[in-house]
C-alpha cells in the first residue's frame, strides 16, 4: 500500500455527503477534499481535479451503486467546462442504460456544470 508522507493512505475519492437513488440512476452529493492525492503536481498555481480522475470516479461509483459491469469501450461527448477545485461541493449524476451499455455522467452544482459525458462498455474482452 502506498502511503503519504504523513504515513496515511492517499485520498483518492471525494467525500460522499449524500445519495439519492432514483429510477434514472443516482445523484451523489460530493465534497472535493483539500488533500486529494491527485492535486500533487496538477497544477503548480492552483489545485485542479484532473479529468481522468473525474472519469474514474464516475465509473467507480456506477459499479458500486448501479451494478455496472463490463469492460471500457469508448467515450463520447466528454466535456470539461469548469475546474473542480479543493473544497467544492457538487453533485455527480449517474445514469446507466444497460441495454446500450452506456453510462452518462454529469458533475454540477446548482449554478455550474463542471463536466459531463458518456462512457460505453462491452461484455467481451477485446
Amino acid at each position: 500500500m502506498i502511503l503519504t508522507q504523513t504515513g496515511n493512505p492517499p485520498i483518492l475519492f471525494p467525500e460522499i455527503l449524500g445519495e439519492k437513488l432514483g429510477a434514472e440512476g443516482i445523484i451523489l452529493t460530493l465534497r472535493i477534499p483539500e488533500d486529494l492525492a491527485y492535486f500533487a503536481g496538477h497544477f503548480d498555481e492552483v489545485s485542479v481535479v484532473p479529468g481522468v480522475a473525474q472519469i474514474q470516479w464516475a465509473v467507480h461509483y456506477a459499479r458500486q451503486y448501479l451494478g455496472l459491469k463490463g469492460i471500457f469501450s469508448h467515450m463520447e461527448v466528454v466535456k470539461f467546462k469548469e475546474l473542480l477545485l479543493p473544497g467544492q461541493r457538487l453533485n455527480l449524476s449517474l445514469c446507466y442504460q444497460e441495454a446500450g451499455c452506456k453510462l452518462s455522467f454529469s458533475y454540477r452544482s446548482e449554478a455550474t456544470e463542471f463536466s459531463s459525458g458518456r462512457i460505453y462498455f462491452h461484455d467481451d474482452p477485446i
